[in-house]
């Protein structure tokens, strides 16, 4: 059945040709379907993974085609991210560890939206002091339409394969992804819209990354817990307290309704973990770039054989937006997070975090 669903995807997008073929220079967000499967093992051992947006640990989430000419482009895409734990009392061992991924391809038209690509990925990977850099290809074919002015969405099949390290295995990667791409320059020939008089908010999804401090305390056990996290990652490489992906939505006047979304789902020998967060929040624009902002925050952790687990929280939050290109945002984003702890979860979390954004007007 998903075979079938995938071929008829293909097939409608296939049959409508994009206007005026050929690349152009766009930055999208992709996320989608993983499986990692250990090189040589003949065991039951592949990891599935549904990641939106993707997470970076396999599949960066941002990517950006360079237009070389007419039928070639070239694509890189960047996933980073750095993660130190500390817990006051040693009741849990500290931890440090740092993942950086850049992919660097050639996209290469066929006709009517197809394409295919190749071109190789190289990264480093850090882990309590321990380093290691591994090498890989990367082949795709895909299909890509114009869903609007200046606007692409796209689906591709993508396979990598990565190479063996003194500490990490070898192992290959096959994905199906989608993803949604703005268009930074325009096809010869075609006619610039209209400058869109200034509003507050436009509708348009975006990725953030940046610092990230989560401060978990609590009693368990009997045994008093205080508890630092650390993360500093790329745009769109970590799942963290607050969402990576976010999503504005025009309401009236200097009003907008942001939804901030992850969701990644893990399968591995059996045993299946998810981890879904929605951070809703309404946000007010004040002066200019300058806004305001506050909401809640809901995450669902569910693992097999155990009872998932809803937490809620609140957030404030207040940022700057700028303009970077037409149709392309930036935005700084200082947000504070806090999760009360449960009976089944007696830790509290706060969470502050200070983000640059990047979104694509849809």
């Amino acid at each position: 059945m998903k075979k079938r669903i995938v071929l008829c995807v293909l097939t409608a997008l296939a049959s409508s040709s994009l206007a005026g073929q050929g690349w152009t220079t766009q930055l999208g967000i992709q996320g989608g379907i993983l499986r990692q499967k250990p090189a040589g093992t003949r065991r039951q051992d592949a990891i599935d993974r549904w990641e939106l947006p993707s997470s970076g640990s396999i599949q960066p989430s941002f990517f950006l085609v360079a237009r070389l000419n007419n039928t070639i482009g070239l694509e890189s895409s960047l996933g980073a991210r750095h993660t130190k734990f500390r817990e006051a009392s040693g009741f849990v061992p500290g931890s440090t560890d740092a993942d950086i991924r850049l992919t660097l391809r050639a996209d290469i038209a066929v006709g009517r939206g197809a394409y295919v690509a190749a071109g190789g990925i190289i990264r480093r990977r850090d882990i309590d002091g321990g380093h290691s850099t591994q090498t890989g290809l990367v082949g795709a074919v895909g299909l890509q339409h114009e869903i609007g002015p200046n606007l692409n969405a796209r689906i591709e099949a993508q396979w990598v394969t990565q190479g063996k390290t003194d500490s990490i295995a070898p192992s290959n990667v096959y994905g199906l992804l989608f993803g949604v791409s703005r268009q930074l320059s325009r096809r010869a020939g075609r006619a610039s819209s209209p400058t869109a008089t200034f509003r507050p908010w436009r509708t348009q999804v975006g990725a953030a990354g940046g610092f990230v401090q989560n401060h978990l305390y609590g009693t368990v056990a009997g045994v008093y817990v205080d508890a630092r996290e650390t993360v500093v990652d790329f745009p769109g490489s970590e799942a963290t307290a607050t969402p990576p992906l976010f999503v504005d939505v025009p309401l009236r006047g200097r009003l907008a309704f942001e939804a901030g979304l992850t969701a990644q789902r893990t399968q591995q020998q059996g045993a299946t973990l998810f981890d879904l967060q929605l951070a809703p929040r309404l946000n007010v624009a004040v002066c200019r770039g300058l806004y305001a902002a506050a909401g809640g925050n809901v995450r669902y952790i569910a693992q097999s054989g155990a009872k998932g687990i809803a937490f809620a929280g609140v957030n404030v939050a207040a940022g700057y937006r700028i303009g970077v290109v037409e149709r392309l945002e930036g935005r700084v984003d200082l947000s504070y997070t806090a999760f009360k702890p449960r009976a089944d979860f007696p830790l509290a979390q706060n969470t502050v975090a200070v983000l640059l954004g990047l979104a694509i007007v849809l």
